[in-house]
């Protein structure tokens, strides 16, 4: 298998460090914007603030991990202008994930927006996929270690997606 798939490394290809920035953001960024997609109304649905709302969350939970984690490599030795940018570069790479966990929901908010389906059921599609997406973090781990996925690693995502809606309607329950 060649190691680059359309100019992306796979993840076996890249240092276990930036995987697991990558997957930490992955998890974070798809629990916040579960958050986000069981709180919308469907009236914001309805609206078109319901596309906004996630799309905010993603990008600006985005800018502010990449600015937590610029700041936090301030710390120690003071690298050369070249590390630097390309520590810059890792940071913002790893942390896409985050950005782009909210383009489903968003898209099926706009597509209930503009009339194609009922907001009722863009939210729960959205809220499915995002837990589907977190489930299927068992598999990943299984496959990235070099194991064939099993149902211990698919129990795995389960429990974690099953944790991770739990944060976000306590979140939604606690904050809304």
């Amino acid at each position: 298998m060649p190691s680059e798939r359309r100019g992306r490394p796979r993840p076996q290809d890249l240092p276990v460090e930036h995987v697991r920035d990558r997957m930490s953001s992955y998890i974070y960024g798809n629990i916040t914007v579960l958050a986000v997609a069981i709180a919308v109304s469907p009236e914001q649905i309805h609206h078109g603030a319901a596309v906004l709302t996630v799309l905010a969350t993603a990008v600006l939970t985005y800018l502010a991990h990449v600015l937590a984690h610029l700041v936090a490599h301030a710390i120690g030795d003071s690298a050369d202008d070249t590390a630097r940018r390309e520590s810059v570069a890792v940071i913002t790479r790893n942390a896409n994930p985050i950005a782009t966990s909210g383009l489903i929901p968003a898209v099926l908010y706009a597509a209930a927006w503009i009339g194609w389906v009922p907001a009722e059921w863009a939210q729960t599609a959205a809220v499915v996929i995002l837990v589907v997406r977190i489930g299927l973090v068992g598999v990943f781990l299984q496959r990235f270690r070099g194991k064939q996925p099993s149902f211990l690693g698919l129990w795995g995502g389960l429990v974690l997606a099953a944790v991770a809606l739990v944060i976000s309607v306590v979140k939604v329950v606690v904050t809304h």
